[in-house]
């Protein structure tokens, strides 16, 4: 490709090192992942030992004793939040997260040695409030210890580590559960997992001990407030987006489901493996494939049916997770149903990281939805680790004639159950909110998918030799310094000259000969005394002659173009940026481009210091004016978006750039014309010189 009157090499994004060669960091991480791992070792030790210790008794005297574990553990959480978070900004960061792992080892100590249920009870508390208390001081604590353009990378590998580290220690406590099986009595089979989850929290006390000071930052709302506020507002601004309130209900509920039928595994899998004869071993199986399967969902999701239509792959996910409880609650094999369990995971992960995804248009959006869903899941989950168990205990097992042959299913199968049959209504629902393809038939659009395309049907579709369009497809790329606009559309442009089609990429300032004049005095740093004004006059000159000798010919002919940056730049520079008139500006640059607009906009947000960072070329005029002026310029690039949504895609430019593709990828397609005959690839990679 050709980039006639191009003076410039593009943004190379610097290849800056892992977040985990930041010495404190990886140590505090260590931290987090023991701590993390004693956490999730905890849970199924103090359920395990509550059914031990009610042993003999019927069964709803057993599920009560393992709701009450699982649900106290849960309470501080979802009630202690804003409180715990205050109380850790106030005190020494490092001491608070040193005093609660040392605190819960010795409450996970205490526990064997009393074997008494109410201690039990009162220590599952106390653990879960330590834990309150630990997870606002250790989540503020990793992203501080490093610099900001490595925040968002700081938290994704603080998420990985805290929840990393469930499915090892479910196989961890099988593998316990198996020896103390072998080595010891009835009675004391439950003790050697409390004792090993003790040792890992001293473990995480001295690893932190290890790292030296942290600074605080301040609390968030509780999971309650953040439900019952709902999703209605960021700061003091709307949330963004033409369709954004029906994915968001479709998520909620979504959500919801998700987390009802994993919280109903997890509350019954000590009664159902005991049922199914697998003992505190097969409770660890089970839990290590739930685990396991939703820790691969959460990988998978993102990568899966990339021409599938996301919120479709939501809705299909939650539905599978609804289904997969049903078989789940039918199958009277342990080891059958750990596979089972593993797949209900699966699928509840696929549609978690697809759905977080979805949420807002806006990162801020996003991290607000984000934290109201995982609001919504901790209550549902409370809810159903506390009901689920009891009412497995009040129904009791049953038996079934059927002919010559029986069907025996116990009390927690039932409450199953029930919870399938309640969530598979609601799961059509979500998907039927979240369907952004209505008309377009599933079957053939998962073939498709499967194929490695979107599907197109088949009125659609033109038939013949040749096909003629009378116009083009514009798509253009805008965003802040560093953001990665040039990197994306260059591959937005190979992607879709791959496919057959005729691609013309270009950019703006400098696209043609009379542009790269102008680009010259507008970003060379020499240029001096150049009025705000006059400095957007010049960018209209070099847009006008942009659309009139390269965008338009192009689209008339049916190609399609992809330009990195437009007229929605200088609105943003000159209008925000220089603080003039935007309406202004407006005009003028409508003149100048003669009413032209994209088909779509793609928006890239990344916080100026960040994509100042990345960038590793000496800055030019406009990259070397001073942070307000490029907040100022980040700021009118969302409110242009949030008047008209329906024309942007914005995305979160802090996100890995294969994960950015795909989703630009998939919101061309539904812009693209109608696939075109295989010979038209015998013009395409070619760019039209530009004669004076």
């Amino acid at each position: 490709m050709n980039r006639t009157g191009a003076t410039r090499s593009p943004h190379v994004v610097d290849p800056q090192p892992s977040v985990s060669a930041i010495k404190p960091f990886r140590r505090l991480w260590i931290a987090l992942w023991l701590s993390s791992l004693g956490h999730w070792l905890s849970v199924p030790a103090l359920a395990a030992l509550a059914g031990t210790v009610t042993r003999d008794q019927a069964l709803p005297a057993r599920a009560q004793a393992i709701a009450g574990v699982l649900a106290l553990m849960a309470l501080p959480a979802v009630l202690l939040g804003p409180a715990a978070g205050a109380l850790a900004a106030r005190l020494d960061r490092r001491l608070v997260m040193i005093a609660a792992d040392v605190l819960r080892f010795a409450l996970i100590l205490s526990v064997p040695l009393v074997g008494a249920l109410p201690w039990t009870l009162a220590a599952a508390f106390l653990v879960g409030c330590a834990t309150a208390l630990w997870i606002p001081a250790m989540g503020a604590a990793l992203p501080a210890l490093v610099p900001e353009e490595y925040g968002e990378d700081a938290r994704r590998s603080a998420l990985r580590g805290a929840y990393g580290s469930a499915p090892v220690a479910a196989v961890l406590f099988a593998v316990l559960a198996l020896i103390a099986g072998a080595a010891f009595g009835v009675a004391e089979r439950a003790d050697l997992p409390l004792y090993v989850t003790a040792v890992v929290f001293l473990a995480a006390a001295g690893a932190t001990f290890a790292v030296g000071e942290v600074p605080a930052t301040p609390a968030g709302p509780s999971p309650l407030q953040l439900v019952f506020r709902g999703q209605r507002r960021t700061g003091d601004r709307p949330v963004a987006g033409a369709h954004a309130a029906g994915p968001v209900r479709g998520l909620g509920l979504a959500g919801v489901i998700i987390a009802l039928t994993a919280a109903a595994v997890f509350a019954v899998a000590r009664l159902y493996a005991r049922d199914l004869g697998g003992g505190d071993a097969g409770y660890g199986s089970v839990l290590a494939g739930l685990a396991t399967g939703t820790a691969l969902g959460l990988f998978l999701g993102p990568r899966l049916l990339t021409p599938l239509s996301r919120r479709r792959v939501t809705g299909l996910a939650t539905i599978t997770t609804a289904l997969a409880l049903v078989l789940v609650a039918l199958v009277q094999n342990l080891v059958v149903v750990v596979f089972l369990t593993a797949f209900l995971g699966l699928a509840a992960g696929v549609a978690w990281s697809v759905g977080v995804r979805l949420a807002g248009d806006q990162p801020d959006d996003r991290a607000r939805t984000f934290a109201v869903l995982r609001s919504l899941a901790l209550v549902t989950g409370l809810i159903a680790v506390a009901a689920v168990p009891l009412l497995a205990g009040l129904i009791g097992d049953h038996r079934l004639s059927l002919g010559d042959a029986a069907y025996t299913i116990g009390g927690p199968g039932v409450a199953l159950l029930i919870i399938a049959v309640l969530s598979l209504p609601a799961a059509l629902v979500a998907y039927r909110k979240l369907d952004d393809r209505r008309g377009i038939p599933l079957a053939a659009d998962l073939s498709a998918a499967l194929a490695g395309h979107t599907y197109v049907p088949p009125e659609q579709a033109k038939a013949g030799p040749a096909v003629i369009r009378n116009r083009g497809v514009f798509i253009a790329f805008e965003g802040g310094e560093g953001a990665g606009k040039t990197t994306q559309a260059r591959l937005a442009a190979i992607w879709l000259r791959d496919h057959g089609y005729d691609v013309i990429a270009t950019h703006e300032p400098g696209a043609t000969k009379i542009g790269m004049r102008l680009r010259a005095m507008l970003l060379d740093r020499e240029t001096t005394g150049l009025s705000p004004r006059a400095e957007t006059l010049l960018y209209a000159a070099d847009r006008a002659d942009h659309v009139a000798n390269v965008i338009r010919p192009a689209l008339d002919r049916g190609s399609i173009v992809v330009s990195d940056r437009y007229v929605d730049s200088s609105l943003a520079y000159q209008g925000f940026g220089r603080e003039q008139d935007v309406s202004e500006i407006a005009r003028v640059n409508g003149w100048a481009i003669g009413g032209l607009l994209p088909d779509l906009t793609v928006l890239l947000e990344v916080p100026p210091d960040t994509g100042l960072g990345r960038l590793v070329s000496p800055a030019d005029r406009i990259e070397s004016e001073p942070h307000e002026f490029h907040e100022r310029v980040r700021q009118g690039f969302r409110a242009l978006a949030d008047a008209d949504p329906d024309r942007y895609l914005v995305l979160d430019a802090s996100r890995p750039h294969a994960e950015i593709t795909r989703e630009i990828q998939y919101r061309i397609r539904e812009i693209l014309p109608d696939p075109i005959p295989a010979g038209t690839e015998d013009v395409t990679s070619t760019f039209p010189a530009i004669r004076d």
